[in-house]
């Protein structure tokens, strides 16, 4: 899996993010739709739903639509790409690990000082070395109720399934800045008129200061 993702070359697939209110229930509660696309350069852009995520050489962008708003901050040097599952492993126990023919799964069970909000992790790894599903069970209650002052609190479960994996090359658009924001002078940034109205917040300028 750590050649296939950091392989300098395209990758691009879909993804659907299906969160259920129980444990064993079948009945969708939310559902989004995401995209992720990775260039030769190992830079990265992601969606969910509302939201656009892109890590590339020069920078780390954040949009959130249903906000307005656009973050920027310095690239993360720990986002290109790389498939390293050994930082799962210091917080997690491996309970099987199981041969399905077309897919292995692998059962996480987190450590009790993991902090996780998950009781536990399923993954579905396919024979090309690709991670075709996940599914989290959380161990915090969450809230369904709209009501606030009658709330109905249950222990989810999110399903994460990725597919149509390719290497075709990616639109080179999402990797530009100039897609997203001009810049006027030093320190000075606007948005690109697809973006018009939304508020750029430049957190490299907080930190330098």
């Amino acid at each position: 899996m750590g050649k296939q993702y950091s392989s300098a070359e395209s990758l691009q697939y879909n993804s659907n993010y299906t969160l259920y209110k129980t444990a064993e229930s079948k009945k969708i509660e939310q559902s989004y739709k995401g995209l992720f696309c990775k260039n030769s350069r190992n830079e990265i852009y992601m969606k969910v739903d509302q939201t656009e995520i892109l890590n590339s050489k020069s920078i780390n962008l954040k949009i959130n639509h249903s906000e307005k708003a656009i973050l920027l901050s310095d690239p993360l040097q720990s986002y290109f790409g790389n498939f390293d599952i050994n930082p799962l492993l210091d917080l997690c126990t491996i309970e099987s690990f199981k041969d399905f023919k077309i897919y292995w799964e692998i059962i996480l069970t987190p450590k009790k000082y993991s902090n996780l909000p998950y009781s536990k992790i399923v993954v579905q790894i396919s024979k090309k070395y690709f991670l075709q599903k996940s599914v989290f069970y959380y161990n915090t209650a969450v809230n369904f109720s709209k009501d606030y002052r009658s709330p109905k609190s249950y222990l989810p479960r999110l399903e994460v399934s990725n597919f149509n994996f390719n290497r075709k090359a990616v639109n080179a658009s999402l990797f530009a800045d100039k897609t997203y924001f001009d810049v006027l002078s030093k320190n000075k940034y606007v948005p690109t008129a697809r973006l018009k109205n939304y508020e750029i917040i430049d957190q490299r300028n907080i930190s330098n200061k």
